[in-house]
């Protein structure tokens, strides 16, 4: 089963950090300088040259530079709320898929928020109303463009992403657009589901237990057998 690996190190990182030690260096040595004689306050010009060493280490880190080539699990894990498209190649279950890149490279995503119930696998039986789940997300997401958005996890114990699916980058944040677009919203809406929140991965957990009810009182999906 694909797995991806580790980043690369990043070269201009490494560069930018030795240029970061060149810069303490220099001001230690003019510093020492001073001390042994000079009329110039030490501490102004070592204060000075501090605040122009972080302008050029801000500036040197500025994404918008274009320079910097960024993993793409290095881009999942940005601060932007939803990233780039992927590509769903694999439904595993209900809550648990596989996306593609735009370089070929692979992650298993567990969806989050949600809790499908379990397909049969070797070692157990399947949970009921397991396959409607695996069937809605096969129908909704295969071989479909999605987009992850990061809660604050990264990944879980099995290295996989933990991340929410968007059918569509949505272009606010309204009520009508996540119940559309986001996957979560979809699968507890239509009863394949259960709302759950992990840890501190909480962003939309009152939106997902109030449709979480509205389902189980329309009686929809696995709430039509308790």
């Amino acid at each position: 089963m694909p797995r991806h690996d580790p980043p690369a190190p990043n070269l201009r990182r490494a560069n930018l950090f030795g240029r970061r030690m060149l810069v303490r260096a220099v001001i230690t040595l003019i510093a020492g300088i001073i001390l042994s004689g000079c009329s110039v306050s030490a501490e102004e010009l070592v204060d000075v040259l501090n605040q122009w060493a972080e302008a050029q280490s801000s500036f040197a880190a500025d994404p918008t530079s274009g320079e910097e080539t960024v993993s793409s699990n290095e881009g999942l894990s940005s601060d932007a709320p939803v990233t780039k498209p992927f590509t769903v190649t694999r439904v595993v279950d209900g809550d648990t898929i596989w996306v593609e890149d735009d370089h070929g490279e692979k992650f298993k995503v567990r969806i989050i928020g949600v809790d499908a119930p379990e397909t049969e696998k070797e070692d157990q039986d399947g949970e009921p109303f397991a396959e409607e789940a695996y069937a809605f997300a096969q129908q909704t997401l295969s071989n479909r463009i999605v987009y992850l958005e990061r809660d604050v996890s990264d990944v879980d114990q099995y290295d996989r992403l933990l991340r929410y699916v968007w059918l569509d980058k949505p272009a606010n944040g309204d009520k009508e657009t996540f119940e559309r677009l986001n996957f979560s919203a979809l699968l507890i809406r239509g009863g394949y589901a259960r709302a759950v929140a992990y840890g501190e991965d909480t962003r939309y957990e009152s939106e997902l237990r109030a449709l979480e009810r509205l389902a189980r009182t329309d009686n929809l999906g696995m709430w039509a057998y308790s």
